[in-house]
């Protein structure tokens, strides 16, 4: 058997005092009794234990709400956790995957057949992402662009929404087309990929409305790529951190130095082994050597883990605390294509520690989501349902 390469293709942040995370709370429209209870924290009249407040209708205690500093665990579970849940909420890419199956790669100047017809498929890290999240359990909106004078825009939202997700905040560029990416599949399942940005890459000048800001503050949890201008980034996370969300950025489509101001707005960042080397100009050759590159982005005030896909050998998480955390990639009978594969694994940590899950637990969740995602083709298209990750869980032995 071949371990998956899960997703090698291609925090404990600050939050506010216990009054502001109070008044935050009751501004979400929480009930009378958690916001009484977190001002009664807040004013020391009433002792922080565990299970002092109120459980929530899906099962979480809000009790972390109070304290003067979270996990992006601790967080997620507690947005989760309202009277009326919040969803994961995705800002990013939707593409056209035109996929070409090749036996191997052409050498200069050489032609070479295609194994088989092209086929268009569902994809973009952040649609990808967000149909995980949605198939996954988590709920997701998604906030992005198509084209709207092409029919690839329209087919790629209904594959989503038939994943489960809210495409309601994305909008239709008058100009641009839909994004296309073109996937060049050789038979070992190793991919090679060409982005055509299209309507990804042209977004307004003020490019979050107040609907989609509306939205970013009432996430549980706020996922990022980097197959968007930067700048959407770092207005969406600067909407998020203001409403006390956690932002998991996922560095995949990165071409350019990810700039200070961004990385400073995230609790969790998600690279695998070689944008881990590309972010920190360090190498990571060997277990060692990413510990030690993971370690120096939380010069970056806000970052509280870095979360590593270290393809077949599985993924590892390094806290600010100085944890760290292994986990052994799952086995899997064929490699069919490693398209999506990291983005799967993204959102299914962050869907894990939305629900309450800690970081050993969420991080053998997402490695098993990731596995199972490489032994389909696609990328969308590949996400697994949850029921599929609870049964490989279940007869894999911890």
């Amino acid at each position: 058997k071949m371990r998956s390469p899960l997703p090698g293709e291609r925090g404990e942040r600050n939050y506010p005092s216990a009054l502001a995370a109070a008044y935050l709370a009751g501004r979400r429209v929480w009930s009378a009794a958690v916001l009484m209870a977190a001002l009664l924290v807040a004013a020391g009249a009433l002792p922080l234990v565990a299970g002092a407040l109120p459980a929530s209708p899906r099962g979480h205690r809000l009790s972390a709400i109070a304290a003067p500093a979270m996990s992006s665990r601790s967080a997620m579970a507690a947005m989760s956790g309202l009277q009326n849940p919040r969803q994961l909420v995705v800002v990013g890419s939707i593409n056209a995957d035109v996929y070409l199956e090749v036996p191997r790669l052409p050498g200069p100047g050489e032609t070479l057949a295609a194994s088989a017809d092209p086929r268009v498929l569902p994809g973009g890290k952040g649609a990808n992402q967000a149909a995980a999240a949605a198939l996954l359990g988590g709920g997701c909106q998604m906030i992005g662009q198509v084209g709207a004078s092409d029919t690839l825009g329209p087919e790629m939202l209904a594959h989503a929404q038939a994943c489960g997700v809210d495409t309601s905040l994305v909008t239709r560029h008058p100009t641009a087309t839909t994004g296309q990416a073109y996937i060049i599949l050789q038979s070992s399942g190793e991919n090679s990929i060409i982005i055509v940005g299209g309507a990804n890459q042209q977004w307004p000048e003020m490019p979050l409305s107040e609907a989609a800001l509306e939205a970013v503050s009432r996430a549980s949890c706020l996922l990022l790529q980097c197959e968007i201008p930067e700048r959407v980034n770092v207005a969406a996370a600067t909407a998020a951190r203001a409403a006390g969300v956690p932002v998991v950025l996922d560095v995949g489509g990165a071409e350019e130095e990810l700039s200070a101001e961004l990385l400073a707005l995230c609790t969790c960042v998600s690279p695998n082994e070689s944008e881990l080397a590309r972010m920190t100009g360090m190498p990571t050759d060997d277990e060692k050597q990413v510990i030690a590159a993971a370690r120096t982005l939380f010069k970056h005030a806000g970052i509280s883990e870095v979360v590593v896909k270290l393809g077949s050998r599985g993924s590892m998480r390094v806290g600010s605390n100085a944890e760290v955390l292994r986990q052994i990639a799952f086995e899997v009978p064929t490699v069919v294509d490693t398209t999506g594969a990291g983005d799967c694994f993204t959102a299914a940590y962050a869907v894990a520690c939305a629900e309450g899950c800690d970081a050993k637990v969420a991080l053998r969740f997402a490695t098993a989501a990731a596995s199972l995602s490489v032994q389909s083709k696609g990328a969308m298209t590949s996400m697994p349902a949850r029921s599929a990750v609870d049964e490989l869980l279940r007869r894999t032995p911890l």
